[in-house]
């Protein structure tokens, strides 16, 4: 959980006001490195809104749990025996520690190593030592079960928990358009998504809003802060990659987005570097997502990276491409946990698997050429955000400001912007405010 600020005043939503006009592209300093304003995003961000916590592939047999992060809450999710997912907060009724310690596992029971209280997979309390002579069986065992997350469901393998008992339904929340991207390497993949290997986790001293702004949608700093891909060939000219950007309702955002027919031919050329097998692949996908979903889908067959608003971001789709999922673990005002999960199609050649298992590690991971050159950017403009001056400027978010709506695609969904565009920052910001200021769910 995060520190108790008790001598920090709170923050008042007509302060909050001031400080972020996404309408005047303006947002100020203070909301990445004010306490207080951090405090109200644990409530008013982490509690009202899905978070993912884990992929179905991860939970297959009865048992078999994960943990994960909602905000600072640390949660279990679990299979039980009637094969149903629970997401209970890994913390004790009795004195509150974690009765999980485990990344991953298989289990019939969580028990806490301070007192040994011991809880199903559904959470409820089994059993306590000394019912007897400790408790002389007065202790009501039905209302000392884990706590639960009201609300949990699942899409097409993705699931989703939210504290808010009354919030809107998860496909709602991420919006059909959105789905119409994503729905691409989910339904595209011949033998289902599942994840590859464990989470790799680190750290980085900064604000979890900078990363995910970030991957909903900045293209324009790919040409400078990962400009040496450029320069010595590791990837080619940029603006041959991709085309557009689009954002969606409840601050959802993605960048990268190629032009129609651009994505497929990109990958039927790295096809020939593996042979018949992949080639092959490359096909298949195409014509699944042609049969499942639609022939202008199959079209783009790629996607950008893109952020689920707040902070579940993934790294851009391809057939040669992971579908890597980065999660930005809030830590305190300056520090963000990183989460980062593999996926890629179970059916996929061998080689093709490999490849793109490498591909992530190497341009996405803690010491990939990307991941270092993002993190360096998180970390230095958290740093400088400490200064009584740089701390309390404002940051300019215009570019594009009142061209929103100027491109459009046929067949492509969203509220596209070209490239180079800041607007789906300010969409992620907006939705931001009226959370934070209780205009929103």
């Amino acid at each position: 959980m995060a520190t108790l600020l008790k001598d920090t005043p709170p923050v008042l939503e007509s302060e909050l006001q001031r400080l972020v006009d996404p309408d005047r592209g303006r947002i100020n300093g203070r909301v990445f490195s004010d306490p207080a304003i951090y405090q109200r995003e644990l409530t008013h961000i982490f509690m009202k809104s899905w978070c993912f916590v884990a992929h179905e592939s991860q939970l297959r047999n009865a048992g078999d749990y994960v943990t994960a992060l909602i905000g600072e809450d640390p949660v279990i999710v679990s299979r039980d025996s009637n094969g149903s997912i629970n997401v209970l907060l890994n913390s004790c009724r009795h004195r509150g520690l974690a009765v999980c310690s485990s990344d991953r596992g298989n289990t019939n029971l969580f028990r806490c190593p301070y007192h040994g209280w011991t809880y199903s997979r559904d959470g409820s309390l089994l059993g306590v030592p000394k019912m007897d002579e400790a408790y002389h069986r007065e202790l009501a065992k039905d209302a000392r079960g884990l706590i639960r997350v009201p609300r949990v469901e699942s899409y097409k393998g993705f699931i989703f928990a939210n504290w808010d008992a009354d919030a809107i339904p998860l496909e709602t929340y991420l919006g059909q358009d959105m789905l119409w991207y994503f729905d691409i390497p989910i339904v595209g993949a011949l033998g289902g998504l599942e994840v590859i290997g464990p989470t790799m986790k680190f750290r980085m001293k900064a604000n979890w809003k900078l990363a995910s702004e970030n991957f909903a949608g900045d293209d324009y700093h790919v040409l400078s802060t990962h400009g040496a891909a450029f320069r010595i060939g590791f990837l080619p000219d940029y603006d041959t990659l991709a085309d557009y950007t689009a954002y969606f309702e409840n601050g959802h955002g993605m960048g990268d987005i190629p032009k129609p027919g651009r994505a497929i031919e990109l990958d039927r050329g790295m096809a020939q570097m593996f042979g018949p097998d992949a080639a092959a692949y490359v096909e298949a996908f195409s014509e699944r997502v042609r049969t499942h979903l639609s022939d202008r889908q199959a079209e783009l067959h790629s996607i950008g990276e893109g952020n689920v608003f707040p902070n579940l971001s993934w790294i851009k789709f391809g057939c040669f491409h992971a579908f890597g999922l980065l999660q930005w673990h809030p830590r305190g005002v300056d520090e963000i946990e990183v989460w980062q999960t593999t996926l890629f199609d179970s059916a996929a050649p061998q080689e093709v698997r490999d490849y793109a298992r490498a591909q992530m590690s190497q341009e996405n991971a803690a010491a990939g050429i990307f991941g270092q050159d993002d993190g360096e950017n998180f970390e230095r403009i958290t740093e400088m955000l400490r200064g009584a001056v740089s701390g309390r400027a404002d940051f300019d978010y215009s570019m594009g400001l009142g061209r929103e709506g100027e491109v459009e695609v046929s067949g492509l969904p969203g509220r596209l912007g070209p490239h180079y565009t800041e607007q789906n920052h300010r969409n992620f910001y907006r939705h931001w405010l009226n959370l934070m200021t209780g205009q929103g769910g």
